[in-house]
């Protein structure tokens, strides 16, 4: 009973031990990735006359190019990884900024300046709005299914338009289906705004940002008095 209970005991102090040195590596495993994924960033936003490669990348970052393929497929799966990074930034300013709202109709518009603010950042960055980004290739499918934005960052984002949206609708227009044509009718608002020309040999147009809220004030109206 004595070696039995001893025994019991040099496992438990085992288990003890070893529990840390696991967290540890995968700290480690984490740090590394995030090394990788802001050496990235670093890059992109220098914008290199030379096309980025990953092990540039894994240069930059301090690492061995063997190091980068233990995290990334390719290039662009380290991008989509930058991209993600940038969204979860995204989504935690609009967390922090959203509560901070009582008037339901300055909230719509914050989200939607923030998030135009965002977008046009992202495209003088990276020459590419990460917010509306969705990897489709030229068929739009994937093996005879929709390609999805399965980014937890793009979910959350998409969650606060949500809530932004359906708290100026009217009680009885918030069906599943409304709700979502009201979001995209946001999101498409927002991108079009971004991506809006100062101006042309016809005629010179707004910022963006008024052409944006003019949309909104628009879509409010429409989606009260459904």
């Amino acid at each position: 009973m004595e070696t039995n209970a001893k025994g019991h005991q040099d496992i438990l102090i085992a288990a003890k031990t070893a529990s840390p040195r696991r967290a540890r590596s995968a700290e480690a495993k984490d740090h590394v990735r995030q090394a990788l994924i802001d050496a990235g960033r670093h890059l992109l936003l220098a914008k290199p006359s030379e096309p980025i490669s990953l092990r540039g990348i894994a240069r930059h970052a301090g690492y061995s190019s063997g190091v980068v393929y233990r995290y990334f497929a390719d290039r662009d799966s380290l991008f989509l990884a930058i991209r993600d990074s940038e969204l979860a930034n995204f989504a935690d300013k609009l967390e922090m900024e959203f509560a901070t709202y009582d008037d339901v109709e300055k909230r719509l518009f914050a989200v939607a300046g923030r998030a135009f603010d965002f977008s046009r950042g992202q495209i003088a960055a990276f020459g590419m709005n990460s917010l509306f980004l969705f990897w489709f290739d030229t068929a739009g499918t994937q093996n005879g299914a929709p390609i999805r934005d399965t980014a937890p960052a793009a979910a959350r984002i998409h969650a606060f338009f949500e809530q932004a949206v359906r708290s100026v609708m009217a009680p009885g227009s918030q069906r599943d289906s409304n709700i979502q044509s009201a979001v995209g009718a946001l999101m498409a608002s927002i991108s079009g705004a971004v991506l809006l020309p100062r101006g042309s040999d016809h005629d010179d147009f707004p910022d963006g940002r008024i052409v944006l809220r003019d949309t909104v004030e628009a879509l409010i109206c429409r989606w009260q008095a459904m």
